[in-house]
């Protein structure tokens, strides 16, 4: 139960971010089914967020997966935004999305991506159609 409760605080914090990054309206969705984002109100982009103690590298790449899968099924670009005890965000998203040519299709391979501030994911990816 308290991590149920530390993962829907880490939305409503990374929600409550992105809001002022973007100057969209960006909120957690209520009713969450498995395989839905956890975030709403950043068109084209599916939203994982994710709020933990620690995690190992290959958690994060499990995380990722998990974002991609979901964009997959709704033909948005994913990103990750995930924080660690003690820690900042970070976002994930797909290398080469802000160049041209872009990916044709999400890579679930941890090594096709970025990971940086969720303004600097911001600022790279803001305007893309």
């Amino acid at each position: 139960m308290m991590s149920r409760q530390k993962g829907k605080a880490g939305e409503r914090e990374i929600a409550t971010l992105l809001t002022v990054l973007t100057g969209f309206d960006v909120r957690r969705k209520v009713r969450q089914h498995a395989g839905d984002a956890d975030l709403e109100g950043v068109d084209g982009w599916e939203i994982e967020a994710k709020r933990y103690a620690a995690a190992s590298p290959a958690v994060i790449k499990l995380w990722w997966r998990q974002a991609v899968e979901q964009a997959e099924r709704t033909g948005a670009k994913p990103v990750l935004f995930f924080r660690l005890d003690r820690g900042n965000w970070c976002a994930v998203w797909q290398a080469g999305l802000h160049q041209s040519p872009r990916p044709t299709a999400p890579s679930t391979d941890f090594d096709d991506t970025l990971t940086a501030t969720p303004a600097t994911w911001w600022s790279l990816v803001k305007g893309m159609p």
